[in-house]
């Protein structure tokens, strides 16, 4: 029994060849999808809405699956560099995408409440992209780094997680018997990646 011929790798215009339509994509369904939650947490006055951000948010995201693949596929894909990563290089980035996060937080709370719909759901969406941007770096370090620098990103990771939760945890149990403000989850992530910059510079300080 043979098996079936692979399909021709084809040349593809460089935005579908480097994925970026299909990052693009991605960012769209995220916002249908949240533009949905919102008109059904809202009671979904109006069913044909609701509907239709439903099979929009669907079809996006066959088409992102479907563009994914392609550019995979491509024949004019770039290939993955395989170098050793300067991580310290790397962590201004991480820094700059806290910035950006925090900055898209603000502007979420000062114009999501005029807001409506798919707008609604893009600008809410924003901060989640962000966050997957950051992780998507410190995979690239983990995945690019040498042994040494893997050790020392894991290392920083487990020491930031555990003194955020550790600091949360504080907190949430003086909320319990006092008369004060109780710590917003949505900061949870700035004050993790701040802390994990801070713990990784000494890291990689101490090991050069």
């Amino acid at each position: 029994m043979t098996e079936k011929p692979r399909m021709e790798a084809r040349t593809l215009h460089p935005i579908r060849a480097s994925g970026t339509f299909a990052l693009i994509l991605l960012f769209l369904m995220i916002g249908l999808f949240m533009a949905f939650a919102f008109e059904l947490a809202d009671g979904a006055d109006d069913p044909v809405i609701l509907v239709v951000l439903a099979a929009a948010t669907l079809g996006v995201f066959g088409l992102w699956v479907r563009e994914n693949r392609i550019s995979q596929r491509a024949a004019n894909a770039p290939a993955t560099p395989r170098r050793e990563i300067k991580a310290a290089l790397l962590i201004p980035l991480q820094a700059g995408i806290v910035m950006a996060y925090v900055a898209a937080l603000l502007a979420a709370m000062r114009f999501v409440p005029e807001l409506d719909g798919f707008f609604k759901g893009m600008l809410q969406s924003l901060p989640v992209g962000l966050v997957a941007g950051w992780v998507v770096v410190w995979i690239y370090i983990i995945l690019e780094s040498d042994e040494m620098i893997r050790r020392l990103m894991t290392t920083a990771t487990a020491i930031s997680a555990g003194g955020v939760l550790c600091a949360a945890t504080f907190w949430a149990l003086v909320t319990l018997h006092a008369d004060l403000p109780a710590f917003d989850a949505i900061y949870l992530f700035p004050a993790f990646a701040a802390l994990y910059g801070v713990v990784s510079a000494v890291l990689i300080q101490r090991q050069t």
